[in-house]
């Protein structure tokens, strides 16, 4: 046993190519899988998909744990299928105890946060409109006064050709004031 061992030694020393293991326990650096790691396509490709592998696997591992009905479905033998028992119907719910118990069942703490996190953005998002509603409904009746400002302003400024007033749109701010106030 102990000759084979040292057989076995100097052949590895001898051989040429066998990394050689150093003093601190590292590996020797090989170039030649870096360069491959590094440039190869083939390698990456390879990579991506061993990666997306595990990621669909751990998916769908993920819904067979959160999905109580997967996996659950047994096949009945003819003899058991007796669909003319008094059973038929007995265990049939009202929609309202379905809703009841749907809503009772434990919900995953990530479904929960996703739940909130989407409640939260839809709250912001109505008020953001909201906000948004109520500036155009101001920008609106600030543009409706100007423009009622500017038309008043028009009617008193006018003036004729001595530089005196013109009385008809004074007239007609007063017959309008009259009209509104009854």
């Amino acid at each position: 046993m102990k000759s084979s061992k040292k057989k076995e030694n100097k052949f590895d020393k001898n051989r040429s190519g066998l990394p050689e293991p150093m003093e601190n326990g590292k590996k020797p650096f090989d170039k030649k899988t870096y360069r491959l790691k590094k440039y190869s396509k083939k390698y990456k490709l390879e990579q991506w998909e061993e990666q997306r592998k595990k990621r669909l696997l751990q998916e769908y591992e993920k819904t067979v744990k959160n999905d109580p009905m997967v996996g659950t479905y047994k096949p009945k033998t003819f003899d058991q299928d007796v669909p003319d028992s008094t059973n038929v119907g007995r265990f049939v719910k009202h929609p309202d105890v379905l809703e009841n118990e749907l809503a009772k069942t434990k919900k995953h703490p990530f479904t929960k946060a996703k739940e909130q996190f989407n409640k939260v953005k839809e709250e912001k998002l109505k008020k953001q409109q909201e906000k948004e509603k109520s500036r155009q409904e101001k920008m609106q009746k600030l543009q409706e006064y100007k423009k009622k400002k500017q038309d008043r302003f028009k009617k008193l400024s006018k003036k004729n050709k001595k530089g005196q007033p013109v009385m008809s749109g004074r007239m007609e701010l007063l017959l309008e004031k009259i009209k509104s106030a009854n």
